[in-house]
Order: structure tokens, then C-alpha cells, then sequence
């Protein structure tokens, strides 16, 4: 486990009550109970955990020392500190679902909650366009349904329908039969990476590219090769040369908005990616989960559209232009691929919420309305955060994005994962740019989502001003101050 990882599983660490040093040691030990840190780990250096955590090496001495009285860890000379071993029957050491959890902070912060903080973490937005009398369905159709088991594992014919009419007004022709309908495209990516892969495999992935992803396709076991992305989406000399000398098992791309960059993959670049798709027989996960959320310029058709042959699949989702509580994504792909994921979806639900699926049947009748209003939202919370931004924090830099829902915002110095823990003592959560990277890279960047209310976002951005002049300014009193206290 790398240092980074190990800080990442604290979480917000620093709230609560006691000292420092108490906090500290009391967030390492709920880890070990929650089995995330298998038995002999040796934790950071007591001088690196100081470094990236913003604290002093005494404080980390002095938290390592009360891990060790209560038993958790033993410390020798020459050796470290190491963990002893399980410490209640419930821990189970180094189980899979938390080592790929522990990357993620947006997932982290759904259960143990905010903390008191602002976060700047999870890319999504209130629900849009959900009235009462979607929630109201025809008599006849439900009692038809309610005849039935209730299980659909490839989705409702006229929701796969409907879907598919809406895949077809974005340039990708596609029929009920090439649609398969998941639990969101956090579920898609997931059921597409079981069928594809195995330990081992290498998959082309976007450098910075989602988060999400990063934790599925590592804990399918996957090797992740890193592509650049510039501001037209992923460098595609870069991608075939990758792609032609690996031979990997997929292409992960977010053509459209990329998350964090939000860059708009041009139609000639979407061309040669389905073109090297179709020539290698490498299929490609196309991920369109912001397709909808443009900040100005209509994108191009899917990749799909220009290779109708080849082994793409098209991920998309009616989370981020309705609401995320929905759980309706979907799979774009051909008849045989997607019989083989229903035979995985099967396992893993049975088929997804009939009544989820009903409403989504009623929202996509209104998606053209519904879209217009939503990025609309969408340009006047960006305009807010950048204006905000340039106010308090005109030193950080970034590229304006096409779409999306991010903003990724250049440290003019320093490194993001120091600053972060800064942040966090200072009230305000962020996600460090290397959380976004499959080699650990962008060190100098942070990922912002502009989806906050004003008046929290207003208080995030006056919290994270208060916290760069701390941090930027190392040689201060007040940054030495701040090492130990928590704001």
C-alpha cells in the first residue's frame, strides 16, 4: 500500500474531538478495524505521513505510539511500524471490495458522510424535471406487470425502446435489441469489465480519466496504460500507437465532456478511434454518462455511429440530466455481447427497479425540454464557481470546459495531495489530482465540480482561498501553526 493510498482510507480524519495526534491515530485504527490494512502493512514513515498529511512528525510519533499501546501495531528499530494483525472477527484483512474502494473519497463520503465539510467531491445535481405525476403510472400497465415476477434483466421492452430512440436522435441509430438496461453506468462499466476482463489484462485509459473507473477496472485486476488527454479529448496518435503495440483488452473513453477535463472528443478523432476499434478488434467502452450536460457546442455523434461493426460498447446513464436516485443507465452494444452481460446481470440483481424504470419511461418523453433547462443550471453554476474562483483564487488556472460537470483547476506550485489535507482542516473537501490518474500523476492539479448551491459554494471557494494562503506560504508562523491545528 502506497503512502497516498494509506491517507486516502482516513478520510476526514481530522474531525472530532481530542488531540491531534488522538484523532489521527483513533481514523489509522478504524481502518484496521474495518480491515482495510492487512495484517503485517508497515504504514508510512513517520516523516512522509507528516509531509502529506500537513502535520508535524511529533504528531505522527505520538499517534503511532497510542496505536502500539492499545496493541494495534508493534515498532522496531530499523523496521517501522507494522500492523499486528486483525483486530476484531469482523476484520477482514485486506478484503477486495476495500482495497478498490479506498481510491475513491466521492464513495467514502456517501456513508460516513460529510463531516461538517464542504465538498467539493461528487460530480451531481438535484433532480430536474421529476414532478408528482411521474411517480403516477396507467392502471392497466402495472396490474399487467404486477402479473408477472417483476424480474427484467435486459430492462423494459419500451424503456430499451425509448432509450434507444434517444441514442438515435444523438446520430447513433440503434434498435430496442441492442440496448441493455443497468443500475446506473457506474453498474454498465462494471458488467462490461466482468465479461472482458481478467487479472492481468491490459486496458487504455485516459490520463486523467474517472474515478470510478479506476476502481473497477483495478479491482477486476486489469493493468491500466495511460493515454493523454488534451483539450480534443484523448490524443488519439498516442491511443493507436498504445493500442497497436499492447494490444489491450479495452479502450476506456470518455469522448464526450471527459470527466475531469471536460474536453469534446472532435468527429475525426472519433472516426480514427472507431477505425482502430474495428482494424485491431479491440473493443471500446465508450463512456457518455455527460453527454447531454454541453456548456455551449453540440458534440459530434458516438463513436459507435462511425463503425457500426466493431466491438464498441456505449455507456450512458439518466443520472446526470434527471437524478442520480433513478439508477437508470444503460449498455449500447450488439445482440451477442450484451446476451453474454445479461448473464452477469442476472447474477448480480436479477434485473433492475420495474418502478425506477416506469419513471424513466415518462422523463425521456420529455429529455429535449428537460435537457435545455439543465444546462442552463449547468453554465450558471460554472459561471459562479470560475467567477468566484478568479476573485479569491486568481493564481489557479484552467482550461474552460466544453461540458460536464468539473472543473480542472492547475496549483500554480505545491502539491495537491499536501494541499488537500489543508483543505480538509480548513472545512473543504477536494479531490487531488493523482486520485484521477491511473499512474498517480497531475500532482499540480485538483478536479471542482461546479454543482453546489451559491451560498455553499461562496463559503467553499472563501475556504479554500483561507487554506492556499496557509499552505502557500510554508515558511510563515501561521503555516507552522498550522500544522497542528485544526481550523
Amino acid at each position: 500500500m502506497s503512502p497516498l493510498e494509506f491517507v486516502h482510507l482516513l478520510g476526514n480524519w481530522s474531525g472530532g474531538d481530542g488531540p491531534v495526534y488522538e484523532r489521527l491515530a483513533r481514523a489509522i485504527g478504524n481502518a484496521l478495524e474495518r480491515g482495510e490494512i492487512p495484517g503485517q502493512t508497515r504504514l508510512p514513515a513517520e516523516r512522509t505521513l507528516a509531509r502529506l498529511l500537513r502535520l508535524s512528525r511529533t504528531t505522527v510519533v505520538s499517534a503511532y505510539e497510542q496505536l502500539r499501546q492499545r496493541g494495534w501495531v508493534e515498532r522496531r528499530q530499523g523496521s517501522g511500524t507494522r500492523v499486528r494483525g486483525p483486530l476484531s472477527p469482523g476484520a477482514r484483512q485486506g478484503a477486495e471490495p476495500a482495497l478498490s474502494f479506498r481510491r475513491h473519497p466521492v464513495y467514502r463520503g456517501l456513508i460516513e458522510g460529510s463531516g461538517g465539510t464542504i465538498e467539493f467531491l461528487a460530480a451531481h445535481l438535484p433532480a430536474a424535471g421529476i414532478t408528482p405525476d411521474v411517480l403516477t403510472f396507467d392502471r392497466r400497465a402495472v396490474e399487467e406487470l404486477l402479473a408477472g415476477p417483476g424480474y427484467v434483466p435486459m430492462g423494459l421492452p419500451a424503456l430499451r425502446q425509448a432509450i434507444a430512440e434517444h441514442l438515435g436522435r444523438s446520430g447513433l441509430p440503434t434498435t430496442a435489441d441492442q440496448v441493455l438496461v443497468t443500475s446506473g453506468a457506474q453498474q454498465a462499466i462494471m458488467l462490461v469489465g466482468a465479461l472482458l476482463l481478467s487479472p492481468g489484462d491490459a486496458v487504455v485509459v485516459e490520463n486523467p480519466t474517472y474515478l470510478g473507473a479506476i476502481d473497477i477496472l483495478t479491482s477486476r485486476g486489469a493493468k491500466l496504460l495511460p493515454v493523454p488527454v488534451g483539450r480534443e479529448g484523448a490524443r488519439i496518435e498516442a491511443l493507436r500507437e498504445i493500442a497497436r503495440r499492447a494490444r489491450p483488452r479495452l479502450l476506456y473513453l470518455m469522448p464526450t465532456f471527459q470527466n475531469p477535463t471536460g474536453a469534446l472528443m472532435p468527429e475525426r478523432e472519433r472516426r480514427a478511434a472507431a477505425k482502430l476499434s474495428a482494424e485491431l478488434s479491440i473493443p471500446i467502452l465508450e463512456d457518455n454518462t455527460l453527454a447531454d450536460l454541453s456548456l455551449g457546442v453540440e458534440p459530434p455523434p458516438p463513436i459507435a455511429a462511425f463503425a457500426p461493426a466493431a466491438p464498441i460498447l456505449t455507456v450512458g446513464s439518466l443520472s446526470k440530466l434527471f437524478w442520480g436516485g433513478l439508477r437508470v443507465g444503460w449498455i449500447r452494444a450488439s445482440e451477442d455481447l450484451l446476451a453474454r452481460i445479461a448473464r452477469l446481470k442476472i447474477i448480480a440483481d436479477l434485473g433492475g427497479s420495474i418502478l425506477s424504470q416506469l419513471a424513466a419511461l415518462k422523463l425521456l418523453a420529455r429529455a429535449e425540454r428537460i435537457k435545455q433547462k439543465r444546462r442552463a443550471q449547468v453554465r450558471g453554476r460554472f459561471e459562479l464557481l470560475t467567477g468566484l474562483l478568479a476573485r479569491h483564487l486568481p493564481e489557479w488556472e484552467w482550461t474552460p470546459p466544453a461540458g460536464g460537470l468539473s472543473l480542472w483547476v492547475r496549483l500554480p506550485r505545491g502539491d495537491a495531495n499536501e494541499f488537500a489535507q489543508i483543505a480538509l482542516r480548513h472545512g473543504v473537501s477536494v479531490v487531488p489530482g493523482p486520485l484521477t490518474s491511473p499512474d498517480g500523476s497531475f500532482a499540480d492539479h485538483l478536479r471542482l465540480p461546479f454543482v453546489l448551491d451559491r451560498k455553499p459554494m461562496e463559503e467553499g471557494v472563501a475556504r479554500l482561498a483561507q487554506a492556499w494562503a496557509v499552505y502557500s506560504a510554508p515558511g510563515s508562523a501561521s503555516a507552522r501553526r498550522s500544522l497542528d491545528v485544526l481550523v
